[in-house]
């Protein structure tokens, strides 16, 4: 029998939706890892497709499967803290997926950091056939400015969840700036693990500067910050939008891209993506994982 005083109970909850594509290796990516005392939590918005024939197949190794209409991914993901009953808990959304070592490494941070309200890894990012390492993507001192720690690979405390509360629902698209946000300017203590956790594919709403998503930043800014930083914040969002907009026009945006990826996440290293075990073990033997 495993010494589970040793490997403190982690919560993972994954929202889906018609995520058939993507749903099995994000499964897998958690189930492989066979960690001795986890607690898989699916909750499934009323997928139309095969979504729910393909999580039938892994049922037996799950806490719990909740299948039914939502409010949106926020309100998902409360559905799953609710429920949640481990020390830890990571959210892994269904196009997500773990490194063969994240709850382990997690598990060793939680242990040697007890105090910390949060905790927060590296991150690959899928784009196409290609995936990129990155550097940390910022400090917590950013996040007044942007989601500057990857939610992906951020696992927090049930203690800290009683204490904030959960996702405020009326977002769709930048809930977890705001919840981690708010978490930095109530004084929580941020711990840094230097591996990459999560792989994620950079597809989803936050990864474009849509209307809806600049509004719902105003929001957090003035949330946040006071008179003069929120407007300076937000004047620059939309000078930002206006160039974009500009360098799509011109056809020249993706290059724009490419360079503002890399300023801003530190590209460390890159390849071309066949299958997660081989893009995870180019990753290990680059970063020097576990030394």
């Amino acid at each position: 029998m495993p010494d589970l005083e040793k490997h403190r109970k982690i919560t993972i909850i994954t929202a889906c939706l018609n995520a058939e594509r993507t749903i099995e290796q994000t499964l897998r990516s958690v189930l492989d890892q066979n960690y001795p005392n986890l607690e898989y939590i699916i909750v499934d918005g009323g997928s139309t497709d095969g979504t729910l024939g393909v999580i039938d197949n892994y049922r037996d190794r799950l806490a719990l499967v909740i299948s039914e209409p939502d409010e949106g991914i926020y309100d998902a993901f409360n559905k799953g803290l609710r429920r949640a009953t481990g020390e830890l808990i990571g959210i892994l959304n269904a196009d997500d997926f773990y490194a063969p070592w994240a709850l382990e490494s997690v598990k060793s941070a939680y242990m040697a950091h007890p105090e910390s309200d949060v905790y927060f890894g590296r991150v690959v990012v899928l784009r196409d056939e290609e995936w990129l390492l990155y550097r940390q993507t910022g400090s917590p001192d950013d996040l007044t400015k942007r989601m500057s720690v990857p939610h992906p690979a951020i696992f927090l405390p049930r203690s800290t969840y009683e204490r904030r509360g959960l996702f405020d629902t009326s977002y769709k698209i930048t809930g977890d700036w705001d919840y981690i946000l708010g978490l930095y300017m109530s004084g929580a203590s941020f711990c840094r693990i230097d591996v990459p956790l999560t792989a994620f594919r950079q597809s989803g709403a936050s990864s474009r500067l849509s209307r809806r998503h600049m509004a719902e930043n105003r929001r957090v800014f003035l949330k946040y910050l006071s008179g003069v930083c929120a407007a300076r914040s937000i004047i620059k969002m939309y000078l930002k939008y206006i160039g974009r907009r500009f360098l799509r026009i011109t056809g020249i945006y993706n290059l724009y891209a490419s360079y503002r990826d890399r300023e801003i996440f530190s590209v460390e290293s890159r390849g071309e993506y066949h299958d997660a075990e081989s893009m995870w073990n180019s990753a290990r033997g680059r970063d020097s994982l576990h030394k």
